[in-house]
């Protein structure tokens, strides 16, 4: 079947209609945040070393890195640590906190972001907060008195709501929500409902309490310790069977009641703070982690409570494949982060020796089409990369790998250094891509400011801002990359900050291509991305040119402007329009 064009309204199947919908969403700009290395507005409240090494730890040569120090440069303590550098990088803070996304608003509101998603910002030990120690509360290292809130937590019976209090965190967390909302941008967070780390206060009590501890059934364990021996028995099922994150107690339909109750009640706290009905001062939504692994029995009743709560919440859900079964079907989530969006852009942008053909590019792109509803389609996160993944720029530096696949110190081909201006200037034409095609645009932290970096951990450096000065960066045999990458400056690429928020400027000034139907336009040049977006009779034809060589089309408008450098274009009879190579051309047609 060729695929030389289709129509949205044609590909998105018709399914049961979906009931409040977050209208809210449809077209937005998201931008995800690692809260820990976002910014540090407040260095007073950084962590000790207790915290992160645990309270037995001696090691007092500990410290909160410097925020623009070299990535790659060990302190004393890490070059004594007898593991591999990538290890060494799980112990470091750089002291992120919410007073600086607080401080930091207006740069995202400059630069055209509606609505924000945050990694976890419940209390917890590591850097990235998968590892839950309470839901209802925001790490305390995120608020302005850590010593003061961990008083107020001792101070609780943490399954009981009648004992909960507000921490400094937590007050400073709702003011961050006000501040959101007073530029109009939204709030979603990340709920990790699936497993939490072993200082969760339930898991802890079954630690020091064993078969006797009221919360016996909250987790999948295997044995307990029966103490009649020196060997401890204690034995539980671990995500992916890591020690570190044990999992809630389940069927094959549900989560235990339990945990689930507790859930429930830390949801209603953070979607409705003063518990009065009115839920505007409360999140926007959630995105849900590794959501498949949860029962979709659990989820389909969560999202009747996030729904009453607040019926335009937005639900969206980290699934990595299609998945029509939990997403546009009105009962269980909203949408999902489009990984096979990612997916697609990889394969087509990216890849040289493994590029696929575009035709293969629009098959992959109508099979995401085909398999939700039109409303859906608009509300999906079209990311290209996240704290899962190498950066953007490094993806491009290092193609013909699987998406998410061989991008670390194992792969020692890959190269982890700073990528160079022809990086920057290709990835625009993907940046392009990404705005102006249906969805909603996901961008993660830093990448407008031409961040790099192979997987997790090495993609969750401390932000580039403009206004600090950062040290050089320098990668040796130490590092885990053994052949080692020189020496190269490290700052913010102004320069790809104006042409994210150009972009975005254009996207939110043209309705076609926030809110706009989608048909690739025909023509028989199989480098050129070419596709029309259309609403309500207007029109905005997008060319993108991969390719090292122009390309010819013919104006299929008349009376357009390019967009991106505002000019008319007057069209005569058979105009045929030059596009050059590694450029795009954004043609708009109003009504």
């Amino acid at each position: 079947m060729k695929l030389f064009f289709f129509l949205l309204c044609a590909l998105c199947i018709c399914s049961q209609a979906q009931t409040n919908f977050p209208e809210w969403s449809k077209g937005i700009v998201w931008y995800q945040i690692f809260p820990e290395r976002f910014a540090n507005g407040d260095p007073s409240n950084d962590p000790d070393f207790r915290k992160v090494l645990g309270h037995d730890s001696n090691n007092t040569k500990w410290k909160v890195r410097n925020w623009t120090s070299d990535w790659f440069a060990q302190e004393e303590y890490e070059q004594k640590l007898p593991c591999r550098f990538r290890d060494k990088l799980s112990l470091r803070r750089y002291g992120g906190d919410i007073k600086g996304i607080i401080d930091r608003i207006d740069y995202l509101n400059n630069l055209g972001v509606d609505a924000i998603y945050l990694n976890p910002v419940f209390e917890a030990v590591s850097h990235h907060k998968y590892d839950g120690a309470y839901f209802h509360h925001i790490d305390v290292n995120f608020g302005p008195d850590p010593e003061g809130d961990k008083k107020l937590l001792q101070s609780e019976v943490p399954d009981d709501i009648s004992t909960w209090t507000w921490t400094s965190a937590d007050k400073l967390f709702l003011q961050l929500i006000r501040e959101l909302h007073k530029r109009k941008m939204y709030i979603v967070i990340d709920g990790v409902f699936n497993h939490t780390g072993r200082e969760f206060f339930a898991f802890n009590d079954i630690v020091n309490n064993g078969r006797n501890s009221r919360f016996s059934d909250w987790y999948l364990i295997k044995e307990f310790d029966d103490h009649s021996t020196e060997k401890n028995e204690f034995d539980y099922k671990g995500w992916w069977n890591s020690k570190y994150l044990p999992e809630f107690n389940r069927n094959k339909e549900d989560l235990a009641e339990g945990p689930k109750q507790y859930i429930f009640d830390s949801v209603r706290r953070w979607m409705d703070p003063n518990e009065d009905g009115n839920p505007e001062d409360g999140i926007d939504g959630w995105r849900l982690d590794v959501a498949r692994d949860v029962p979709i029995g659990f989820w389909k009743e969560w999202s009747k409570l996030v729904k009453s709560i607040n019926p335009k919440a937005y639900i969206t859900g980290e699934l990595w494949e299609l998945s029509p079964e939990f997403v546009g079907r009105g009962d269980v989530f909203d949408a999902l982060m489009n990984y096979n969006f990612a997916f697609a852009v990889n394969n087509f942008f990216i890849a040289r020796d493994k590029k696929i053909g575009i035709d293969e590019f629009k098959e992959k792109l109508e099979e995401i089409f085909n398999s939700y509803p039109m409303e859906t389609c608009h509300i999906l996160m079209n990311l290209l990369d996240s704290h899962d993944t190498d950066r953007l720029s490094s993806m491009i530096l290092n193609p013909d790998r699987e998406y998410d696949r061989n991008a670390s110190e194992d792969n020692q081909e890959y190269n982890p250094a700073k990528p160079g201006k022809n990086v920057y200037d290709y990835m625009k034409l993907i940046i392009a891509f990404q705005m102006t095609w249906l969805g909603s645009p996901m961008i993660y932290y830093g990448d407008e400011a031409g961040m790099w970096g192979a997987d997790d951990p090495h993609d969750r450096k401390p932000m580039l801002w403009d206004d600090l000065i950062y040290s050089n960066e320098t990668i040796d045999a130490a590092s885990g990359f053994k052949k080692g990458w020189g020496t190269y400056e490290v700052k913010a690429d102004k320069n790809l900050i104006y042409y994210y928020k150009h972009l975005i400027k254009i996207r939110k000034n043209t309705p076609a291509l926030k809110y706009g139907s989608v048909k690739f336009l025909n023509n028989e040049n199989k480098n050129l991305v070419a596709f029309v977006r259309e609403y309500n009779n207007s029109k905005c034809f997008v060319y993108i040119n991969p390719s090292e060589e122009e390309i010819r089309v013919k104006l299929p408008s008349n009376n357009l402007q390019e967009l991106l450098t505002e000019k008319e274009i007057i069209q005569k009879d058979n105009f045929i329009l030059t596009i050059a190579p590694g450029s795009v051309q954004i043609l708009n047609s109003p009504r």
